[in-house]
């Protein structure tokens, strides 16, 4: 095996971890911005239960106490954002290296596919020179001077 294949299986291996590292940070994108929604419902139920307590004969303060739950849900989302921002530029980073990483890959295939094309050439012309050779060599077995 040539240094060019050896360098073509280590670029294969880091593009195969870089890509995989990049699907784990869109997952986390995607993970976190699920949660996000999820407590963003969360506090529409509240809204919801506290819009049917206020109709009914509910202590003012359950009201207070659900409402306060619901502005600490609301916070915890816009909290959310600045993470999912972070969370988002770390992914397209690792993105941008996997693509990276890919086309390095990209490249020395094509390198090595180049070599083993022209060592493929270079063996078929040989065998074609053998071939003509031999076949000369036939040709001018009577030349010689008989019975010399």
């Amino acid at each position: 095996m040539s240094a060019i294949e050896l360098l073509l299986r280590l670029a294969k291996i880091r593009e195969d971890q870089a890509m995989a590292r990049a699907k784990r940070a869109a997952g986390q994108v995607n993970q976190t911005k699920a949660f996000k929604n999820q407590v963003l419902e969360y506090a529409k139920d509240y809204e919801i239960q506290m819009l049917a307590a206020s109709n009914g004969s509910v202590p003012v303060s359950f009201v207070q106490d659900a409402n306060a739950f619901r502005e600490k849900l609301i916070q915890s989302s816009v909290e959310m954002d600045g993470q999912i921002q972070g969370l988002s530029k770390a992914s397209e980073e690792t993105l941008m290296t996997a693509t990276q990483a890919r086309m390095r890959t990209r490249g020395l295939t094509k390198l090595v596919e180049k070599k083993r094309h022209e060592a493929r050439q270079k063996r078929a012309k040989a065998e074609m020179n053998q071939f003509e050779d031999n076949y000369a060599a036939r040709l001018n077995v009577n030349s010689g001077t008989k019975d010399a």
